[in-house]
């Protein structure tokens, strides 16, 4: 017989002669011992829960739920079932199962209600889950937006008739809930309207109205959205302009001084008009032909009788000197004429001023000192010297691109940060680790104490009781009995033995 068919031959020896109070007790002393064993492992073992989603619809909380059970996954159900909670450790890895499963859907209704239909469904029924399916997809398409916690589209979708020349136009209205702390710029309110007048037939940008949860008026005219998105692309220009500066210096000061010494900050002055100027040079040295021409003319003949007509025919006789000084004598005439056209060099140069380029920059960095042991053995802080802060300033001007004919302004001051608020922030982040950590090792310790207690108080007497034969009670009771005399009786008793 080997050890264990033993152990169990002597259990059930030692079972079998006991009296049926025993056995009682000790079927009852087992279930005790156990149950407590199996209840303190799932205490212990029971897994911190956090938050999985809040505020769900009861059709996404009915899936979720499904897909966790299908997975044997456990989870926890409050806020009447609109909040789940599961292990702390598997949050981050069900949240992108569920995603890729397209959990939580919302509570809208799309095209899938198109997949369940009956034959005996009116045309009034199907144009309303029509317009249903096209409401609930467009508010998930808006919900995918970054800022957007939460959407919801009305639609006045107009009647189609062919007895109506103008056909109606269509109205949407969307109602918009942000991300705590987010907020939607005139850029994507835009992007909304577009997306609801280009996705629905007979709906113009126009007739598309965007609402915040509050009431206010997110969409505006269009004359009114041009000008604020121009402003708002200027404004965004200068922004990125400005966080490209400050970025380079703290690249440049935080390799140097450690990360969170340097504080910077860029103010640019930009110039968004536009300017366009259009140049025309000549140059009268540089002058070329264009074109020439050249005519000659030879005339020969006979002078006519009367002489030369004109003053000199009018003379006296032997003052005519520049006639043939006989009447009708031969002459020659000859006549040259040339033409040139030049064409004089002309440069035309249109020049157009970039909009955005920078007519100013001021510049402020402030710059931590550093924190030494003094002569006691205290930490201390202490400024940086002036042959330091000349050196930084130096190269913030270097990192700007620091121009003195433009006006920049560069000021770099040695200041001490306040970090009290960190410094709060790390101690209470350590503190709350130390109460998980103690929280985790005191269930252990009080399971063990626990144990300890139940075994010292409830099972070992009651082993002791079974175990004991009815010769060795009476004899525990007659101990106890005399451990419970006075003293008054046992003196008495001493006396009458004594007189015997």
């Amino acid at each position: 017989m080997n050890p264990i068919q033993a152990f169990f031959r002597q259990v059930s020896d030692r079972f079998v002669a006991l009296s049926q109070g025993q056995k009682v007790a000790a079927v009852v002393l087992a279930t005790v011992t156990i149950g407590s064993i199996l209840a303190m492992s799932f205490w212990i073992k029971t897994p911190d829960l956090q938050l999985l989603y809040a505020n769900l619809s009861e059709q996404d909380a009915s899936a979720i739920v499904d897909n966790l059970k299908s997975q044997n996954i456990p989870y926890e159900l409050s806020n009447q079932g609109k909040t789940i909670r599961v292990p702390a450790n598997q949050v981050h890895e069900i949240r992108l199962k569920m995603a890729s499963e397209g959990l939580p859907e919302g509570s809208d209704v799309g095209l899938e209600i198109f997949d369940k239909t009956s034959l005996g469904m009116t045309d009034f029924i199907q144009k309303l889950n029509f317009q249903r399916a096209l409401q609930g997809e467009l508010s998930r398409t808006i919900k995918t937006l970054d800022a957007v916690d939460h959407a919801r589209v009305h639609l006045v979708i107009p009647k189609q008739t062919l007895f109506i020349r103008e056909k109606p136009k269509g109205k949407a209205s969307v109602t918009i809930k942000t991300k705590a702390g987010k907020t939607l710029n005139e850029k994507q309110v835009q992007g909304i309207v577009h997306l609801v007048s280009s996705s629905v037939e007979g709906i113009t940008a126009d007739n598309v109205a965007v609402v915040d949860v509050k009431g206010n008026l997110l969409s505006g005219s269009q004359e009114t959205n041009a000008g604020a998105a121009r402003s708002s692309s200027n404004y965004q220009h200068k922004r990125r302009v400005e966080q490209e500066l400050e970025k380079n210096i703290l690249a440049m000061l935080e390799d140097a001084l450690g990360q969170g010494m340097v504080i910077a900050r860029v103010t640019a002055d930009l110039d968004f008009e536009k300017n366009d100027r259009t140049e025309e040079t000549y140059d009268p040295d540089s002058a070329v032909v264009r074109s020439s021409q050249t005519a000659s003319e030879s005339v020969v003949g006979a002078t006519p009788t009367g002489g030369v007509i004109g003053a000199q025919a009018q003379l006296p006789a032997g003052q005519n000197e520049g006639g043939t000084g006989t009447s009708g004598q031969p002459s020659k005439r000859d006549k040259n004429n040339q033409l040139q056209n030049f064409e004089i060099n002309k440069i035309t140069r249109v020049v157009s001023k970039p909009t955005g380029t920078v007519n100013k920059l001021s510049v402020a960095v402030m710059i931590n000192g550093i924190m030494a042991e003094n002569d006691a053995g205290d930490e201390e802080y202490q400024a940086r010297t002036q042959e330091e802060m000349d050196k930084y300033t130096q190269i913030v001007q270097s990192a700007v691109g620091y121009n003195q004919e433009r006006g920049d302004q560069i000021k770099v001051e040695n200041i001490q940060f306040d970090r009290s608020v960190e410094q709060q922030r790390l101690q209470d982040l350590e503190r709350e680790k130390n109460i998980d950590l103690a929280f985790q090792v005191g269930k252990y310790i009080l399971g063990l104490i626990f144990v300890i207690l139940f075994y010292t108080r409830a099972i070992k007497p009651m082993i002791t009781w079974i175990t004991t034969s009815a010769e060795d009670k009476e004899e525990v009771a007659e101990e106890v009995a005399e451990e419970g005399k006075s003293d008054a009786q046992l003196a008495e008793e001493e006396e009458m033995k004594r007189l015997e």
